[in-house]
């Protein structure tokens, strides 16, 4: 169970940090990869498992996701749970390096592997929802613009 000192440093790093990447990541899927705003129900999915599972139920889901064999039309799904997956990887190494000074000192090699995975649930969910917001913001203007060019 994490602290609330310590769930308020995630909640902050949330905010300072991990809203901004999750900007950066689904623009640049959309903007340089040309991939479209995930559809409603890969976003739903996504959602529902970041609020129910632990970390490696999540890898695990992320993993089904990108190994699926989804028809040309839906490449842009299995592009997104790629760099998905690529991101969570790196975070995860940049939390491990104690990059983010959040990790407590001293612990044995499997508390200190328990205590990064659940400080990864937190984190996880924090991006998926900043992901999930932004991607609507997203999905929301290119309706807009696709009903500006029918007029």
């Amino acid at each position: 169970m994490l602290s609330a000192p310590l769930l308020q440093r995630l909640w902050d790093m949330s905010d300072n940090v991990l809203y901004p990447e999750a900007v950066t990541f689904i623009r640049r899927l959309i903007n340089e990869k040309g991939c479209s705003p995930l559809p409603t129900s890969q976003v739903m999915g996504l959602l529902n498992i970041a609020n129910a599972a632990n970390y490696s139920e999540l890898v695990h889901f992320i993993r089904h996701q990108r190994e699926r064999n989804w028809p040309d039309s839906k490449k842009d799904i299995k592009t997104f749970y790629t760099e998905l997956d690529l991101w969570f990887v790196t975070l995860r190494n940049r939390l491990v390096r104690n990059e983010f000074r959040l990790l407590s000192k001293g612990l044995s090699p499997v508390a200190a592997n328990r205590e990064v995975d659940e400080i990864m649930t937190t984190l996880a969910h924090e991006f998926i929802q900043h992901l999930v917001a932004e991607n609507g913001v997203l999905s929301s203007q290119k309706a807009d613009e696709q009903r500006s060019r029918r007029r």
